[in-house]
């Protein structure tokens, strides 16, 4: 679950990850994607490939 981490709504995102690769569905709007997941050394660091703010 990453907190607020939609990014159509804002509303918390549940990811799932498989040997696929990550991807999450909003139970809120219904978004679906899947998210880039990348180890920092601040930990985990979450984008979406073609979001733009």
């Amino acid at each position: 679950m990453i907190p607020e981490g939609c990014p159509a709504c804002a509303a918390d995102l549940p990811v799932r990850v498989t040997a696929a690769g990550p991807s999450g569905v909003c139970k809120h709007c219904g978004w679906m994607g899947r998210p880039v997941i990348t180890v920092t050394h601040r930990g985990l660091r979450v984008t979406y490939e073609g979001a733009a703010a």
